[in-house]
């Protein structure tokens, strides 16, 4: 029967937003998603169980690497034309884009904090990283950071929701992680080959990552002396880290490996481990709207697997894609 009803909500979805009476994002939303490039965005209609990507929002001028805020409030994308970097106000009642003040033009890479508060925009011409805090109401600049000394372009980044900290992965053929500090300082992470990395919420502490050892770990309290705690160990694949990322209350980490379809849910007070199944390949694990809800991938793979890990037996589900609504639109 359950299973009746959810088909039942998603075949209305579906049919309302085929003959385009569901243009509006007011009502239930799971959120939004973004294509690879970052040029469109679309809302999740509906509720978790019943939902399906709506119309794309339609934005005064053309954008490129959009890049939506885990509570799904706004996006920080790259205006097309002028390289000005803006942020794109996702109020389902009036959808408004405008530029984010005080920020270098063209940043090659855009990354949000775990709750949004703050973002990092790294420019690859000028081996600058700003951080900005304050967001998504009155963003400022809170640091910016030369990149020069780390051995290598940039090639991740993650940020501190309190905009103090950056975790940085630079350099391709034996990457290292560094940790900018406010203070100025630079420091180096003992890691062998980091992939991965996803600060925890309203925290100074991080889960990394690391393709050579196939560990995943925690590095707490970041703002003084860290901690490494036990890692989890997933060699039996050998395949490399696809994705990490953490509840919002920090007592779970989530995992995906390369070309599998599993997904390893770890609970870090009791260190116990369960393996979800989401019948797909995860490129992300990116917060949702709601308790422990997470897109394991995006529109250009078929349809969207969801992880609901808001109760003590996780689950995936399926978010169906009408190829014609994304047609010639990628997202990862």
């Amino acid at each position: 029967m359950r299973v009746a009803r959810t088909w039942t909500g998603t075949v209305l979805l579906m049919a309302l937003c085929t003959f385009g009476v569901a243009q509006s994002i007011s009502g239930p939303s799971l959120g939004f998603v973004s294509d690879e490039q970052g040029t469109t965005i679309w809302p999740l209609l509906g509720i978790l169980g019943a939902s399906v990507p709506g119309q794309p929002l339609a934005l005064p001028e053309s954008i490129a690497k959009a890049s939506i805020s885990p509570q799904h409030d706004y996006a920080v994308a790259i205006a097309a034309a002028s390289g000005q970097p803006v942020i794109i106000r996702l109020d389902p009642s009036n959808i408004s884009m405008g530029p984010l003040p005080g920020v270098r033009l063209n940043p090659g890479l855009i990354a949000i904090s775990p709750t949004g508060s703050a973002v990092a925009l790294y420019g690859r011409e000028s081996n600058t990283l700003q951080v900005v805090s304050g967001l998504p109401g009155e963003p400022q600049i809170a640091h910016e950071f030369n990149t020069s000394g780390l051995g290598g372009d940039v090639r991740n980044v993650a940020v501190s929701d309190d905009a103090s900290m950056a975790l940085v992965t630079a350099g391709s053929d034996s990457p290292t992680l560094w940790l900018l500090n406010a203070n100025g300082s630079t420091s180096p992470v003992s890691v062998i080959q980091p992939s991965h990395v996803a600060f925890i919420a309203r925290r100074s502490d991080a889960v990394i990552a690391d393709d050579a050892t196939q560990e995943v770990f925690l590095l707490q309290g970041l703002d003084g002396n860290p901690v490494r705690s036990p890692g989890i160990v997933l060699r039996e694949s050998g395949r490399p880290f696809s994705a990490v990322n953490a509840s919002s209350d920090g007592r779970w980490i989530f995992v995906a490996q390369e070309d599998s379809p599993d997904i390893t849910v770890v609970n870090l007070e009791s260190r116990a481990t369960a393996m979800v199944s989401c019948h797909c390949k995860p490129t992300t694990i990116f917060p949702l709207k709601g308790t422990s809800v997470f897109r394991l991938n995006g529109l250009s793979n078929g349809p969207i697997s969801v992880l609901d890990a808001s109760s003590s037996s996780p689950r995936t589900l399926i978010i169906p894609v009408d190829p014609n609504l994304v047609a010639g639109h990628r997202e990862q």
